[in-house]
């Protein structure tokens, strides 16, 4: 069963959730996620107060998920808001004004999402091999090398929905409704395919983490954080994923199950980005490096 009826207006949306089972542990998973990362935002705020020595100290990569996913999110949050005071006073058309904005605002945080999660996993695998390598080269995160990988990945991204909803529509057009089952499992298979990128990454970062060897070319704080990022976001599904697979097994409906699943990366690598960020602030380095002393 699809998730998103046809049409997808907000009468159709609405009726169609009424006749969603187990429809409300959905809230149970995103609800939480809402309140962590209303709180991370406002720590990172908080601990980043200046967004100049912020940014020096971030990846472009961080820099760039940073701004897009904080305005959106915020955008989201404002629209969600007004949503719910035009339904309380029964404004009918502008509910249907914000409608489309808001869910276009989460289609892009989701493409966002993916692609930090895709780029991020590539520079970690990227790295095993280079702290394996007898050249020891040094992985830059360069800003021109930053741009290439959101553009070419976020278009791959984009175009690979693209191609499955306009599949979705002829389908539903010719009402070969049980071609929508595989369409959804593409489309679920390939999101599967990133985390399985990175777990990959993250586990490949195990044995240098655990290395008490020296390396010859230390990483980069920026190049650390990456990694760091990686390995949070990656434990993060692992408890997800065999959450999900249980409840699955208790006969909880698996389309609001798969919703949860492809949905939860909208609030969970920004959560996980702003806390790698707050947890390793070069103050709080400096301040750690004073404490220790001169060796």
């Amino acid at each position: 069963m699809n998730f998103f009826p046809y049409g997808f207006s907000k009468d159709e949306f609405y009726n169609y959730l009424g006749t969603v089972k187990d429809l409300e542990y959905f809230a149970y998973f995103v609800l939480p996620l809402v309140l962590c990362y209303i709180i991370s935002r406002a720590s990172h705020v908080w601990m980043f107060n200046d967004s100049k020595k912020t940014n020096t100290s971030l990846t472009p990569l961080s820099v760039r998920f940073n701004e897009t996913s904080s305005r959106l999110m915020t955008l989201i949050h404002i629209l969600c808001l007004m949503n719910t005071l035009s339904q309380f006073f029964h404004l009918g058309w502008l509910v249907k004004i914000l409608w489309y904005p808001m869910w276009i605002s989460a289609y892009i945080v989701k493409v966002f999402s993916e692609m930090y999660i895709i780029v991020i996993s590539l520079f970690s695998i990227s790295r095993y091999f280079v702290y394996y390598s007898l050249a020891k080269p040094s992985v830059e995160l360069t800003q021109n090398c930053v741009k290439a990988g959101i553009r070419v990945i976020s278009g791959l991204m984009i175009f690979k929905d693209l191609v499955l909803f306009n599949w979705l529509i002829v389908v539903l057009e010719i009402k070969k409704y049980k071609e929508m089952e595989r369409i959804l499992g593409y489309y679920y298979g390939i999101h599967l395919t990133y985390q399985l990128l990175l777990f990959l990454a993250a586990f490949l970062q195990i044995p240098i983490l655990c290395s008490t060897s020296k390396a010859e070319i230390e990483p980069s704080r920026a190049e650390k954080l990456i990694y760091f990022q990686t390995v949070l976001i990656a434990l993060s599904k692992l408890i997800l994923i065999p959450t999900l697979l249980f409840l699955l097994y208790k006969g909880i409906n698996h389309s609001v199950l798969s919703a949860i699943f492809v949905s939860v990366d909208l609030l969970l690598v920004p959560i996980a980005v702003q806390i790698s960020e707050i947890c390793n602030r070069p103050t709080a380095v400096r301040s750690a490096e004073l404490q220790m002393g001169p060796v």
